[in-house]
């Protein structure tokens, strides 16, 4: 069943984060979590990431926890986030646990080629690095879900190219918080 607005998120998964173990729903007690699944190897990704940092202050601002999780082991996610100067927990999912319990789902190759080759370009020139990952197609999701669990903004890439609008996520948090 795809996790929507309105559902629980889920939230009992355990991942490795910078300190250990811990739940989504231990991260989410404290105010909106954004949770936002990326590939390491991915430009878009990179993209998408570097466009969550430059709203960090309008986050920290509003009291939401941004979380980028990685199918990479908790090591390797840690030293890359580093490299790349992400200052949101990165978190590690090495045995795909939370992906399936949330539902995000592959991408067809079809699917996955669908974008156009001048995103590719704006990804590249503004920083990213083109990798091999493991599994390019595992397909990427951005949700907000608020502190007892429940989503409330839910955005599936479609394509590889297909990054969610950091307005749109900004906008959930503020329904979250001022309404």
């Amino acid at each position: 069943m795809p996790i929507d607005v309105g559902s629980a998120f889920p939230v009992d998964v355990v991942v490795q984060a910078p300190r250990g173990p811990v739940s989504i729903g231990k991260l989410a007690g404290t105010g909106p979590l954004i949770v936002a699944f990326h590939r390491m190897w991915c430009p878009f990704c990179q993209q998408a990431a570097r466009e969550l940092l430059a709203a960090k202050a309008q986050f920290d601002a509003l009291g939401a926890k941004v979380v980028i999780v990685y199918r990479e082991n908790a090591d390797t996610v840690q030293r890359s986030c580093a490299e790349r100067g992400i200052s949101f927990d990165c978190l590690s999912d090495s045995e795909r646990k939370l992906e399936q319990a949330a539902d995000v789902e592959r991408f067809s190759l079809r699917r996955y080629l669908s974008f156009s080759p001048a995103k590719a370009v704006r990804a590249l020139r503004s920083g990213s690095r083109i990798g091999a990952g493991a599994d390019f197609l595992q397909g990427r999701g951005t949700f907000v879900i608020d502190r007892t669990g429940r989503v409330a903004y839910a955005h599936r890439g479609v394509n590889a190219a297909d990054i969610p609008s950091i307005g749109e996520i900004l906008d959930a948090v503020r329904a979250l918080t001022e309404g």
